[in-house]
């Protein structure tokens, strides 16, 4: 099975701190080849060895029209940025595409070294379709997903989970009377509906605990980091440095 990363952001966030996952991918001199889904031109973008920019609109145009649709909406919260964490749902999907095994990482995240072969296989083996670091008591982190497109299953799944922003039912997802409308929240949303599927399956990595549970993970960590929120400003997480 073909295997690659992918992530997703325009120019803005490229500028910002995106820039430095690229960097650190060709630093480390990863095996696998990075696609970039974007919304803006991708020839805007430096082109480097093993990296492929796409225009996500292009390849996923419900996703331009989601946001179309629902741009007037008033965002009060994080959570409530459903159109900010479409683009990761749309990314995932176009993916399919290019590649049978799909790892995900978000554009926060910066590469400390090269990932071995044999890393790939371990963190999503050829039975398994979706690979996740679970939070049972709070929401998935899903700063980095891997799904396996081999499964007969993933056609549907994909078909599912985008449905929430197709149909706009994102907006009715809630827990306690609050909205949760992130990419965290309709996957695990999808994850539901198909855990009694006999076609689906799933691993779930780190222990299972709240808060930045990537970080703790020795299977990844000595691979990524994800300086998500307000460690975006640091060389890393404070969590990573932690679990060295």
């Amino acid at each position: 099975m073909n295997k690659i990363f992918i992530t997703t952001y325009n120019m803005g966030l490229y500028s910002k701190y995106a820039n430095q996952l690229i960097t650190s991918y060709l630093k480390t001199n990863q095996t696998k080849p990075m696609y970039v889904f974007v919304e803006d031109d991708p020839k805007k973008y430096p082109q480097k060895n093993n990296v492929r920019y796409i225009n996500l609109y292009e390849e996923e145009p419900e996703l331009q029209r989601f946001v179309e649709r629902n741009k007037h909406r008033t965002v009060n919260s994080f959570f409530e940025d459903a159109i900010r964490f479409s683009y990761k749902v749309f990314a995932q999907s176009a993916a399919r595409k290019y590649g049978e095994k799909v790892y995900y990482v978000d554009s926060d995240c910066v590469f400390t070294k090269q990932i071995p072969d044999k890393w790939f296989d371990d963190c999503l083996p050829d039975n398994i379709f979706l690979s996740f670091y679970d939070r049972p008591k709070q929401y998935t982190e899903a700063g980095f997903v891997a799904f396996n497109n081999g499964r007969k299953v993933s056609l549907q799944f994909f078909k599912d989970y985008k449905d929430f922003y197709v149909k706009d039912t994102v907006y009715n997802i809630q827990r306690s009377g609050k909205n949760f409308w992130t990419d965290c929240h309709t996957l695990d949303s999808t994850r539901q509906l198909y855990q009694d599927n006999p076609e689906y399956s799933e691993r779930t990595l780190g222990d299972g605990q709240m808060g930045h549970i990537i970080a703790r993970d020795k299977f990844i960590n000595p691979y990524i980091d994800h300086r998500k929120g307000k460690r975006k400003k640091e060389q890393h997480s404070p969590e990573w440095r932690k679990h060295q």
